[in-house]
């Protein structure tokens, strides 16, 4: 496990969230954010952002925890997140997860880790 992240957040997948991010092969550090500032905020009860330290082809993932899949789905629309090979965004239950690289296989593979493993 490259990553023993905690994250200090109140929300019911929190934990669920962390053991994901902890078992992503690249070394995650924290990255400021500001989730405020996107629209429908106000349906987002908490957010992260993590940003690989690898300088070629770096990772970003992004995690806004909601209260419902509704309002997730509904702040990846009104914010016109990406949908490319190198962009992607998606849900689980109550939590949207972006996930940004160069490297299209490593936004697969972790979209994968974040939608296949429970």
């Amino acid at each position: 496990m490259k990553n023993t992240i905690v994250l200090s957040i109140n929300h019911p997948n929190a934990k669920r969230m962390e053991y994901f991010l902890n078992r992503i092969d690249e070394v995650l550090v924290a990255a400021p954010f500001e989730w405020r500032s996107w629209k429908k905020s106000d349906c987002i009860h908490d957010g992260c952002r993590f940003v690989s330290v690898k300088e070629k082809d770096p990772v970003k993932i992004t995690i806004l925890f909601c209260d419902s899949y509704h309002e997730a789905n509904t702040i990846g629309k009104e914010n016109k997140l990406p949908y490319l090979p190198t962009a992607k965004w998606s849900i689980n239950g109550d939590v949207l997860y972006l996930v940004e690289s160069a490297d299209a296989d490593k936004v697969s593979d972790i979209l994968g880790l974040f939608a296949g493993e429970e």
